[in-house]
């Protein structure tokens, strides 16, 4: 009666494994899936955060370059201005001697 006594005790103790394995498994798969939720999560999360500082990149981009032309415009009519105040003065010579060179 040991030796049957021996088996059913190792039977027993082989059930106790095999259901601690199998809930060992069980265990993994959950926390495999929920590793695997979270991970989308967060590269979601991060995909979302890329696209909005690409945004934000365009954005700030744009408004720079929109005051570099605006400086670029203010700077030209400025300079514009100092030539003809420069020309100004010799205006009148100039159409004179014009007028003279192609008027007989």
């Amino acid at each position: 009666m040991q030796g049957f006594e021996l088996i059913k005790n190792l039977a027993e103790l082989d059930r106790v494994l095999a259901d601690k394995v199998e809930e060992t498994r069980r265990l993994a798969d959950r926390r495999t899936s929920n590793a695997e939720v979270a991970s989308r999560r967060l590269l979601d999360e991060t995909e979302a955060q890329i696209r909005q500082m690409e945004e934000e990149s365009r954005t700030q981009l744009a408004e720079a370059g929109a005051r570099l032309a605006e400086d670029a415009r203010q700077r030209a009519a400025a300079e514009k201005e100092r030539w003809r105040s420069l020309a100004a003065p010799n205006l009148e010579r100039a159409v004179a001697f014009i007028l003279a060179e192609v008027m007989p």
